[in-house]
């Protein structure tokens, strides 16, 4: 009993010296590093990181001042996926529960220790206005708890792999990340307590992953260690919104956080100061330490501030405007409709078109489909097949129900026939010819020649549709010119005032 016992006290003493470390190093995120390795992995990561930070810019140019507090709380749909392979690692519900509401509280700034943030930085901190939801509905439309579980061999998993977020390396693949947030639960090992992604990465890369014993706060988490109220996550899905840490990209004061309302500040704060600091002539009041994306302890982390929220705000309506229509924390049926090819909505008279449902919510358990101007004119079948015969634009109908609810979706003139030869309108013309090409043939040139074989106008054709301007052309008989994969055709106009 005695040997037991002091094996359980070594293992308790490798295991409190392991994360000593981590904590002696600080919080350990690894976002920074994520970002990087992204950088090198994905080559089309940072353009598109740049273009959305452009996006979200531009937004809040754009919006009147004092708009961002005023606007309706937006909640973000949520699935937790614990990944583990010791017991402990495979954290209870009610941990997992617990972390869903401190996200909750501190983003509406509902959080016990808002007394914690020192008078001269109450003005700045903000309810953010984001709320977070369990999802009730899987991406296949069958229900569940919001929570994965996921068993592994791998000890632990790091940031520079990401395989935590693939079921072939031991992890589990994400949900679709435009209808969720996923947030990944596992063992980071002792060199990370967390990372995240930021908008711009690729679907499959798109998240937050959490160390197992960062997650939600007492009595569910009992890990002795300064990362136990939860803050962790808080810090990280301030990244996944867009957020930079506090005091920037380095030990420098020459750069940012790119948010006006917080104080320039030399580097990050680690542990729990007890009083003013300064750097960066950041005086009378110094860093804000306090500030959820800084390195302090979870108990000294309080607070956004209104230019933190006005940002991720903006991710959420440029960037991430599509969880919007995310249904995954009602279940609520919505219709969606596709083609097999996107090209296939401009089409010749006689081609057939493969139409494909799609839903989001609870799975459908009937399909209705109108087709205007299609033959057959309508379908119970998921993804018919439709032909049409004449030119024209014609209107699409989906109607889905599972016998608690129903939704139809109507794309209107979504389908277009068009002739065997271009379409020159009008003739006579006034001011502008507009051409529209059929779809078996692409022109690529258009001239305009008058009576005596000039050349007057003479366009490249980027365009499906084509706009001649002819406003500076005086009235008479023109001949239209079209090059395409179907030769050279002529045509007679007529231009009048």
């Amino acid at each position: 009993m005695r040997v037991y016992t002091l094996a359980l006290l070594l293992v308790f003493a490798t295991l409190r010296f392991a994360f000593a470390q981590t904590a002696e190093q600080g919080r350990a995120c690894s976002t920074e590093a994520y970002l990087e390795a992204l950088k090198r992995q994905d080559p089309g990561f940072e353009e598109r990181s740049l273009r959305t930070q452009q996006a979200v810019q531009q937004h809040m140019r754009q919006r009147p001042a004092g708009q961002a507090m005023q606007q309706a709380t937006i909640t973000i749909p949520v699935v937790f996926h614990v990944v583990y392979r010791a017991g402990s690692e495979n954290i209870s519900e009610a941990q997992v529960l617990s972390q869903l509401a401190v996200l909750n509280q501190d983003f509406r700034r509902l959080n016990a220790d808002t007394t914690r943030t020192p008078d001269y930085f109450q003005p700045l901190a903000a309810d953010t206005r984001i709320e977070f939801c369990l999802a009730v509905v899987d991406p296949t439309g069958n229900p569940t708890s919001g929570i994965t579980r996921t068993q592994t061999t791998k000890e632990s998993f790091s940031y520079f792999s990401d395989h935590i977020k693939s079921s072939a390396n031991g992890g589990i693949d994400a949900w679709d990340t435009r209808q969720y947030l996923n947030i990944w639960i596992g063992n980071l090992g002792t060199s990370s307590i967390g990372y995240a992604s930021s908008p711009g990465a690729l679907p499959e890369r798109d998240g937050v992953v959490l160390h197992y014993r960062t997650v939600g706060t007492a009595p569910y988490n009992n890990s002795l260690w300064a990362y136990n109220k939860g803050r962790t996550g808080t810090h990280e899905v301030g990244h996944w919104l867009g957020l930079k840490h506090i005091w920037g990209n380095g030990m420098t004061c020459n750069d940012s956080d790119d948010i006006d309302d917080t104080p320039n500040q030399f580097t990050q704060t680690d542990g729990c100061p007890d009083g003013i600091e300064l750097s960066c002539d950041n005086g009378p009041y110094g860093n804000m330490w306090q500030n959820y994306m800084d390195y302090s302890d979870d108990a000294c982390m309080s607070l956004f501030t209104k230019g933190q929220a006005a940002y991720m705000q903006g991710v959420l309506q440029t960037a991430r405007s599509y969880l919007f229509e995310s249904t995954a924390c009602t279940g609520e049926l919505r219709s969606r409709l596709s083609t097999a090819q996107p090209q296939d909505t401009l089409i010749a008279a006689g081609d057939q078109v493969q139409f494909q449902g799609a839903f989001a919510g609870f799975k459908p358990t009937q399909w209705l489909w109108e087709f205007e101007g299609g033959s057959p004119a309508t379908s119970i079948a998921q993804n018919p097949t439709v032909r049409y015969s004449r030119p024209g634009r014609y209107s699409v109908t989906l109607t889905t129900s599972n016998g608690s609810s129903s939704h139809t979706l109507t794309k209107t003139d979504y389908i277009y026939v068009t002739s065997d030869n271009v379409k020159v309108y009008p003739n006579p013309a006034r001011g502008y010819i507009v051409l529209e090409q059929a779809a078996r043939q692409q022109i690529q040139l258009v001239e305009l020649l008058n009576r005596h074989g000039q050349v007057l106008l003479r366009d490249e054709v980027a365009d499906r549709v084509i706009r001649l301007d002819i406003r500076h052309l005086p009235a008479g008989m023109y001949l239209l010119r079209t090059t395409s994969t179907n030769g050279i055709a002529v045509t007679k106009v007529s231009l009048v005032r």
